[in-house]
């Protein structure tokens, strides 16, 4: 994946998993907008500020980091335009890329080390939309994220 933008935010339980992932991307020379820099703030903040700049900044990725990353996720996907993905495994950060078109990755700091955190963001980063699924074909899922924005066109009227 081409080096994009990085919009990470953490609440206090997911903020230490959020510090290491930033030093992980940092060390490959991402580049990083860390809206919780200097000190954590409340989950459905984080998961506000974050989906807001994504829904503008489609170009844009997040990572957004809670106790089990649900809030954080549930508050971000409040927005048009943002798919965050709440994932637990490596499968499941490189699968919420290929078959949903996740533009958010949430974690959790209370369930998730910081190595399988560091594996499941590569993972993600080097996954694409409809590439390496064997189980659907790509038009399959292009007909979900199409049938997605259907029901975001419903809800935000344009």
């Amino acid at each position: 994946m081409e080096n994009r933008m990085i919009i990470m935010g953490a609440d206090p339980s997911g903020f230490e998993l959020k510090n290491t992932i930033k030093s992980y991307l940092s060390g490959k020379h991402y580049t990083i907008k860390d809206l919780t820099e200097s000190a954590p703030i409340g989950y459905c903040d984080v998961g506000d500020k974050v989906g807001a700049i994504i829904s503008e900044h489609p170009e844009y990725i997040g990572f957004v980091f809670c106790g089990t990353g649900m809030g954080v996720s549930i508050s971000a996907n409040k927005h048009k335009n943002v798919y965050c993905g709440v994932c637990e495994s490596v499968t499941s950060a490189r699968f919420c890329k290929i078959i949903n078109n996740c533009n958010i990755l949430a974690m959790g700091g209370l369930l998730i080390t910081p190595f399988k955190a560091q594996m499941m963001v590569d993972a993600y980063l080097s996954a694409t939309f409809t590439e390496g699924f064997s189980e659907a074909a790509p038009e399959n899922l292009q007909s979900g994220l199409n049938s997605m924005k259907k029901i975001e066109k419903k809800i935000y009227k344009n």
